[in-house]
C-alpha cells in the first residue's frame, strides 16, 4: 500500500458510510496530511463549512498543525485545537468532525468518560497503533469504527519510507564480577544496623528480620544476579496480585517493572558512549533511559520534562544549529524535526507504539540508520523481537562496536 493507496482507502472507507476511521500508521507516512484531506473531502461534499475540533497530546503540537494546515492549504471551516488534558472542558458539545490525534491517549477512564458525552457526525482517530481494547471501548460509544492500518514493514515495501538500515548491538549481562548492589531495608531508619553479605549469603540475613527489625543489608552481586533478583520481585508482586486484585500490591509490581527496564537501561551507558563517538558527525536522535542518562550523554542537546526551555532546543536542532538530541520520551509523539540521519534507541518499550514512534524519527533521511541496544536474555530481548518480528530481515545486521 502506498501513501496514495493509504490515503484512498480512508476516502472509500468515508464514501461507504462510516463516519468513524482510525487511521494506523508510522510517523512519516502522512497520517496528518490524510486527515486534513479527509476533512476538505467531508466539507466540499458533504457538510459546507465545518465546525472541527482537533484533540493533541501537548500545547507543543498546536504549531505543527496549524504549520500542516497552512501547507496543503485545505480550508475546510473553523477548527478548534485542545489538548487531551483539557478535553473534559468541552463535554457534552457538538462537532462536525473531531480528529483525534494519537489517539491512544484517550485511554484514561476521565477522557472516556468525557469521549462518551461528545457529539459529532464524524470521528477520525489517528495513531501509530491502537489497542484493540480502546477500540472497542470507543465503539460502545460511538458506533463501527473502520480501522485502517500501514505498518512498518508495508511502509518500507511500498516505499512510503525509505528502507532502514537497522543495526542490533547485543549485550550479555556479566555473571563473573560483582560490581554491583542491592539494598534492602526494613523497620525504622533511624534504628537500623547495617550489614554487607554476598548474594549467596543474602537470605541468611533476609530471613532474620525478627532478630534484627531495623536494618540496612548490602548485598554485593554480579549485573546477572541483580537483574535476576529484580525479576524474582517482579514476579512475586504480580502473581500476588493477579490472586488479591490488591492496589498496592499492583503498584509493587509495576515499580519492579520499571525498575528493571531503568537498570537495564543505565548499564548501557558505556557502550551507548562509544557508539556516539561513533555517529557523532551524523544528525541523530538518542531516546535515553532517564533524565540523568540524558543530561549525562547529551547535557545541552538533552530535551526532557524537567527542560526550561525544550522548544527552544528543538528549533536549534532543526535549524542546524546543533545536530544532537537526546531524549527521554516526550520525542516520541508529535514533533516535527528535519534531518535525522540515526536513531539510537537506548531505551526499549514493552508497547509497540512506543518502539514505532522512537524508530520513525529516523525514517525521513534518504538512507536512515536505526541503532538498538539490547540485552540477551532478558525482557529487552523479548521486546526487541516483538518489535522487529513483521520487519523484513534483509534490513537487520548484528554489529558489534
Amino acid at each position: 500500500m502506498t501513501r496514495e493507496e493509504l490515503r484512498d482507502a480512508v476516502v472509500k472507507a468515508l464514501e461507504e458510510g462510516n463516519n468513524n476511521i482510525a487511521i494506523q500508521a508510522a510517523t512519516g507516512v502522512g497520517k496528518s496530511k490524510i486527515a486534513i484531506d479527509l476533512c476538505y473531502e467531508i466539507s466540499t461534499k458533504r457538510l459546507g463549512p465545518l465546525k472541527a475540533l482537533l484533540v493533541v497530546a501537548e500545547r507543543a503540537h498546536f504549531d505543527n498543525w496549524n504549520a500542516e494546515f497552512i501547507k496543503w492549504n485545505q480550508p475546510f471551516g473553523k477548527i478548534t485545537i485542545i489538548c487531551y488534558a483539557s478535553l473534559k472542558n468541552y463535554r457534552d458539545s457538538k462537532w462536525d468532525v473531531i480528529i483525534f490525534d494519537e489517539a491512544h491517549h484517550l485511554n484514561s477512564e476521565l477522557r472516556l468518560d468525557t469521549f462518551d458525552t461528545l457529539e459529532a457526525t464524524y470521528r477520525v482517530f489517528l495513531s501509530a497503533t491502537l489497542k484493540d481494547s480502546l477500540l472497542s471501548r470507543l465503539e460502545i460509544s460511538c458506533g463501527h469504527i473502520i480501522n485502517i492500518k500501514m505498518g512498518l514493514q508495508d511502509a518500507f515495501s511500498a516505499n512510503v519510507l525509505p528502507e532502514p538500515k537497522i543495526k542490533l548491538i547485543s549485550l550479555t549481562l556479566d555473571n563473573t564480577t560483582p560490581s554491583e548492589t542491592i539494598i534492602e531495608e526494613w523497620g525504622k531508619k533511624d534504628k537500623r544496623l547495617t550489614a554487607e553479605c554476598t548474594f549467596a549469603e543474602r537470605w541468611k540475613y533476609l530471613r532474620d528480620k525478627k532478630r534484627v527489625p531495623n536494618g540496612k543489608l548490602i548485598i554485593h552481586c554480579t549485573q546477572k544476579q541483580k537483574y535476576d533478583y529484580i525479576t524474582e520481585q517482579f514476579e512475586y508482586y504480580k502473581k500476588r496480585y493477579m490472586f488479591s486484585r490488591n492496589e498496592i500490591l499492583k503498584n509493587k509490581w509495576l515499580q519492579c517493572g520499571s525498575k528493571r527496564k531503568q537498570y537495564l537501561g543505565l548499564l548501557k551507558t558505556p557502550i551507548a558512549k562509544s557508539l556516539l563517538e561513533k555517529v557523532k558527525d551524523k544528525r541523530f536522535i538518542c531516546f535515553c533511559t532517564n533524565i540523568e542518562q540524558s543530561e549525562a550523554l547529551g547535557g545541552k542537546n538533552a530535551i526532557h520534562s524537567k527542560k526550561k526551555n525544550p522548544l527552544e532546543i528543538i528549533e536549534k536542532f532543526n535549524n542546524k544549529e546543533t545536530n544532537s538530541l537526546f531524549a527521554v520520551g516526550m520525542l516520541q509523539e508529535g514533533m516535527n524535526l528535519n534531518d535525522i540521519q540515526v536513531g539510537i534507541i537506548i531505551q526499549l518499550d514493552g508497547e509497540e507504539r512506543a518502539f514505532i514512534q522512537k524508530f520513525g524519527r529516523a525514517l525521513r533521511a534518504e538512507s536512515p540508520v536505526q541503532y538498538i541496544i539490547y540485552y540477551k536474555g532478558t525482557r529487552d530481548e523479548e521486546y526487541l523481537k516483538t518489535a522487529i518480528e513483521n520487519i523484513d530481515d534483509k534490513y537487520i545486521t548484528e554489529i558489534l562496536l
